[in-house]
């Protein structure tokens, strides 16, 4: 199987309201989310011939569905889940998967990766 994986970043804030220790109070982190898409190899004579997907038009799909959403504002009151790595990583490959679907049924979703920190991230892959 060929993939391909786009990295995005993003900067965003937080509080974690349950947490026993620092994390409770305000503060954000330099995100930095991957994206690894697989499909069919393109075929033809066509600009993407030998692609899976253009870059470009993955970059535009994420900046859309995900990164105009959250880079930038306070997770606690931009969406509508507890805004942890694991459930922001579970909503991104939901809106994701959708969107790449809409975008080619030959799309599939292979894996998200969201880095909170440079040591830290929440994975989604589908298995």
């Amino acid at each position: 199987m060929v993939t391909i994986t786009r990295i995005f970043e993003f900067e965003a804030a937080h509080s974690l309201s349950a947490h026993k220790e620092k994390c409770q109070r305000l503060h954000g982190h330099s995100y930095q989310l991957q994206v690894t898409v697989t499909g069919p190899m393109k075929r033809g004579p066509r600009s993407d011939r030998g692609m899976i997907m253009d870059f470009s038009d993955l970059k535009k799909l994420v900046q859309r569905e995900i990164i105009s959403k959250v880079d930038h504002v306070y997770l606690n009151e931009s969406l509508v889940l507890y805004p942890t790595a694991e459930n922001l990583v579970g909503w991104i490959a939901s809106v994701l998967s959708k969107a790449l679907e809409s975008y080619s049924s030959d799309l599939i979703l292979v894996k998200v990766r969201l880095y909170e920190t440079s040591d830290s991230y929440a994975e989604w892959s589908k298995r």
